[in-house]
């Protein structure tokens, strides 16, 4: 039997009719009709209304060509919608994209701009902080320079003075 209905199938209902008329077909040799054979051909029958019914019911739900066109249009229609809609959806990302990129180049070419700003500005006060501690490394040689001649003349002046006593 169907799980869902509670009838039986279209092939258990087949089976059930040729069981019965098998049944019917079976003949005895009496002169009438027993009570077996005349169940089995009131079975035969009302199984053979019952596959009716089921045939019939089967029938009305199957698709017609209207209701699959039909069918087929709605879901051309979807797809179409749903297309239109991808495309559309597409477009704007692609126009996104291209301000984003606009933005980028922009936002790229104004670091760049700065960063060129930063460096002139640090190679100017590196080049004078170059230049000064140049000056000051000059004047501190030029200061040393004398500091060290200056024990080797006051020794030179001493040696000429000793020297200058001494032949007096």
């Amino acid at each position: 039997m169907s799980s869902e209905s509670g009838r039986k199938s279209p092939s258990e209902l087949k089976a059930q009719a040729k069981m019965n008329l098998a049944q019917a077909a079976q003949t005895e040799t009496y002169v009438s009709i027993t009570e077996k054979n005349w169940r089995a051909l009131i079975q035969s029958q009302q199984t053979q209304i019952d596959m009716l019914s089921t045939m019939m019911n089967t029938i009305e739900t199957l698709a017609t060509w209207n209701d699959l066109s039909d069918m087929q249009q709605e879901q051309l229609d979807k797809l179409t919608s749903h297309a239109e809609d991808t495309q559309q959806t597409l477009t704007e990302f692609q126009q996104l994209l291209q301000q984003q990129a606009e933005q980028i180049q922009t936002a790229t070419s104004t670091s760049l701009e700065n960063f060129q700003s930063q460096a002139g500005k640090t190679s100017e006060e590196f080049s004078k902080k170059l230049y000064s501690a140049e000056e000051q490394t000059k004047s501190s040689l030029k200061k040393l320079i004398w500091v060290s001649l200056i024990p080797t003349i006051l020794l030179i002046i001493w040696e000429l003075i000793r020297h200058i006593w001494l032949l007096k």
